[in-house]
């Protein structure tokens, strides 16, 4: 299984044309270590408080204030959650490695400052990928088709978040109490909730477009380009 997604993911960063230096993947864990921890300087949207990269290939279906939705050629949807309260409060990672999951690790970079995990559980012979890093959550549910490029895009998108402190102190600022009594715990996997059934079905009954039909939203098309916020 792991020579299957070695040869997989090996294909698909050439296909991307994504900067790797090494092209020797025996799992997931090269992702986390290679791309999801290496800090990406290309960020091509910007939003109040945070910028981000959008893999090319990749469009904005909708986006209100801290989430996204975003879609792939392959028609995968992905729900991102920035969760700039987390952030501002610099809530500490309880994510537990699930021994259960297809996939399942915690992640942390050298200096320890970010964190976050990678969780993966095959259901309904699809599978549901979990991953979070640095206070952004993203949640793709996927055929095992194309399951890897959904991993590799969210590696790529995870590796680029960067966060204006100014801004967000502005506009979290006196409102922080009110925003922690809202706020949900993004270090909790799907899975352990109770209507984790809920969210596949939603996933898999095309609900984002019904979503992106009644917010009168369109497709957007991404173009890279560079943003400095030093």
């Amino acid at each position: 299984m792991r020579k299957k997604i070695a040869l997989l993911l090996i294909s698909i960063l050439f296909i991307s044309g994504c900067s790797i230096s090494k092209v020797d993947i025996s799992n997931y864990d090269y992702l986390i270590n290679n791309v999801i921890i290496k800090n990406k300087s290309t960020r091509n949207q910007s939003f109040d408080g945070f910028s981000i990269y959008i893999p090319r290939g990749m469009r904005i279906v909708s986006k209100d204030e801290y989430n996204l939705i975003l879609s792939d050629k392959n028609n995968n949807y992905y729900y991102v959650f920035i969760d700039v309260v987390s952030y501002y409060n610099k809530v500490k990672n309880t994510y537990k490695v699930s021994n259960d999951a297809y996939y399942s690790k915690k992640i942390k970079n050298s200096s320890g400052k970010k964190t976050g995990y990678l969780e993966i559980n095959e259901i309904k012979n699809k599978y549901f990928v979990e991953a979070l890093y640095n206070y952004v959550k993203i949640e793709v549910y996927s055929s095992k088709e194309y399951m890897n490029d959904a991993v590799v895009n969210i590696s790529e998108i995870l590796s680029s978040v960067k966060y204006n402190d100014k801004v967000l102190s502005t506009i979290i600022g006196d409102k922080k109490l009110n925003y922690k009594e809202e706020s949900f715990n993004i270090f909790t996997s799907k899975k352990n909730t109770t209507n984790y059934l809920d969210y596949i079905k939603k996933y898999d009954s095309g609900a984002t477009k019904d979503y992106n039909v009644k917010n009168n939203t369109s497709d957007e098309d991404i173009i890279d380009i560079e943003i400095d916020e030093d």
